[in-house]
């Protein structure tokens, strides 16, 4: 997803792409050119706005969750319940759910501990666990 200040200071730099003067006369002789550091800015934001879109999707909590669903599905045929997470892993999940707009559904188990829906299952937070720690997928008990 592309950011709207992104997007917006692009639009400032393609806007120099146009000719300076009113009449088709100033386009064809030249008054218009694009200096070559108008060119390396345009280039710059083109190269920033590629970089932010790999990032947004680069998201290494949610796929080491998400190969444990897939596993857990394929040997079950069904999505697990719960999943228990370290601290960094819940918080890669949460930034997901905030960057890419996605519905966020918090709540609290019978424990009291922290729990959040990722598609079928919840992730359940173990901030006593180590910050990466990713569980064994499991149903209810």
């Amino acid at each position: 997803m592309i950011d709207r200040r992104e997007l917006l200071a692009l639009g400032g730099m393609l806007g120099g792409l146009t000719a300076r003067g009113d009449s088709a006369d100033a386009v064809a002789s030249g008054v218009g050119e694009m200096t070559d550091r108008t060119a390396q800015d345009i280039v710059t934001a083109l190269k920033a706005i590629t970089a932010a879109m790999y990032s947004a999707q680069s998201f290494d909590a949610l796929i080491q969750v998400r190969g444990k669903q897939g596993d857990y599905l394929r040997s079950m045929n069904k999505f697990p319940d719960f999943i228990d997470v370290g601290f960094d892993v819940w918080m890669g999940v949460h930034d997901w759910h905030i960057r890419l707009q996605q519905p966020l559904v918090l709540g609290r188990d019978v424990a009291g501990r922290y729990t959040m829906m990722l598609g079928f299952t919840q992730l359940v937070l173990r901030p006593d666990y180590v910050p990466n720690f990713i569980s064994v997928p499991y149903d209810s008990r």
